[in-house]
């Protein structure tokens, strides 16, 4: 049997670390004295997040934030960038490791950045996401909501059903993956683990004909949607020009080899900033949509239209959301934000009449569609940004008694939300894929009268700090 330390040696050892651990904060004390820099090292204790899932470390007055070091664990670390009174550091070894920490199954985890909670477990992943909206509510809003625990759809992993790959051609070769943080470097992938398999499949197979057809510098990023329960694919070519070198034979060998590839386009983009899906569209091979089945419906998914990333999570999203609009039949139902549609034709099934506003032409043209499809003659579809549709609704003197949300990141417009106001719903309910847009709105509204009564997160991303969350306001008089 191991020997055990005795009392006295047990403290001398911990006199030793205190006084190892105080002779280095003393020499950082020093250091900041004269400025800190660059690569000097301390030790640190984690003691919480930041709403970006960065490790939270404090010395004297100091802050540092610190990527994927968990609550609880100490390391030794290093300064990487030093501001006025915090800084941002790396870790150099970790001394204490926590028991919610998961070695990611990424290769390229940290280069890439995509996946900020990988090193996360479930536990850990949700409890964070459940206090990033329990916490923005209370800062944004003034607000103490009851988060109850946010739902999860059944995959983990392989669960985007949309990927969008940058493309470049560094010294001859073809580099196909995703922009490093905060700059224009591509990091290349074997496999993408939150994508679904064939979407890793198919990105390698365009590299391989990239290469062997030297066409590469034609290419900016390369759009693949992939419909789960129908397994239907869309391959969408992002070029500066079409046709491009042995262009018939790219299409050919990618749908012999992918059969399920259903549509494939090529737009057109010439620009030379971050806007992707602009320029003259044109079809190469099968429809200019996929299909997917939804909560017993059935909807059409063209390159530039919305649809939501997680189709395990958004089951689950707009249930929730349907279930927040108290639908008995007899209500008027407004969906701003509609996209293709979804939300507005699931609620059609339960409410008299619905009305979706959408800006982007094409959402609004499959939408109509997929209300044709699914046999829906109670809603009508208007192209028109969020906040001139409600105020033609208005001078049409439509009073609806439920008003549905979905704004993009940005939130909803303060001419949006005051001509909420005046169309005066009994109910709001707001599908917000930020919550600090979302808890700002919920602030906004709570001045026009309306109370947030409800709060439901929904874990849309998982190993991302992104969260998904659905609210109901109540009007009060």
């Amino acid at each position: 049997m191991k020997e055990q330390p005795t009392v006295t040696k047990a403290i001398r050892d911990n006199r030793d670390v205190i006084r190892d651990r105080a002779m280095r904060s003393l020499s950082v004390r020093r250091q900041w004295g004269n400025g800190m820099k660059k690569n000097e090292q301390w030790t640190g204790t984690c003691t919480g997040y930041t709403y970006d899932g960065l490790g939270v470390v404090r010395f004297d007055d100091l802050v540092f934030f610190v990527p994927g070091l968990l609550e609880g664990e100490e390391a030794e670390l290093a300064i990487t960038a030093m501001k006025k009174n915090y800084g941002y550091a790396r870790i150099v070894k970790l001394l204490k490791k926590s028991p919610h920490r998961r070695e990611p199954v990424c290769g390229v985890y940290r280069l890439c950045g995509g996946c900020q909670l990988m090193h996360m477990d479930d536990e850990t992943q949700q409890s964070f996401k459940e206090d990033k909206v329990r916490n923005l509510f209370l800062q944004n809003a003034g607000m103490e909501v009851d988060v109850p625990q946010i739902l999860e759809g059944e995959m983990r992993l392989n669960y985007r059903n949309k990927v969008q790959v940058p493309v470049q051609v560094n010294q001859g070769k073809v580099e196909m993956g995703f922009y490093q943080n905060h700059s224009n470097r591509i990091i290349p992938f074997e496999t993408c683990y939150v994508q679904t398999e064939e979407s890793n499949r198919i990105v390698q197979k365009i590299r391989e004909l990239l290469e062997q057809y030297r066409c590469g510098s034609v290419f900016r990023h390369v759009l693949i949607k992939h419909a789960h329960v129908r397994d239907e694919v869309m391959v969408c070519l992002i070029v500066r020009e079409y046709p491009f070198s042995h262009s018939e034979q790219f299409i050919q060998e990618l749908t012999r080899q992918f059969p399920n590839i259903r549509s494939m386009s090529a737009i057109i983009n010439r620009r030379e900033d971050n806007v992707i899906l602009d320029g003259k569209e044109v079809l190469l091979y099968g429809n200019p949509y996929i299909e997917e089945d939804l909560l017993g419906c059935r909807f059409r998914i063209s390159a530039r239209s919305f649809f939501q990333i997680n189709p395990y999570a958004t089951k689950l999203l707009y249930s929730k959301a349907l279930e927040f609009a108290g639908l008995s039949g007899n209500e008027t139902v407004i969906d701003l934000y509609c996209g293709t549609g979804t939300i507005g034709i699931l609620a059609s099934k339960h409410a008299k009449q619905v009305y979706g506003i959408e800006v982007v032409v094409d959402a609004i043209r499959d939408a109509k569609v997929n209300a044709e499809i699914n046999n829906v003659n109670n809603i009508q579809f208007f192209c028109a940004d969020a906040k001139d549709g409600a105020k033609k609704l208005i001078a049409a003197k439509i009073r609806p008694d439920v008003v549905i949300v979905d704004p993009p990141r940005k939130g909803c417009s303060i001419e949006t939300l005051n001509a909420i106001e005046t169309m005066s719903p009994r109910r709001l309910v707001y599908v917000s894929c930020d919550p600090a847009t979302l808890t700002r709105d919920c602030a906004i509204m709570k001045e026009k009268g309306y109370e947030t009564v409800k709060v439901q997160p929904v874990d849309m991303f998982p190993q991302t700090v992104a969260v998904e969350t659905v609210a109901l306001l109540i009007r009060k008089n």
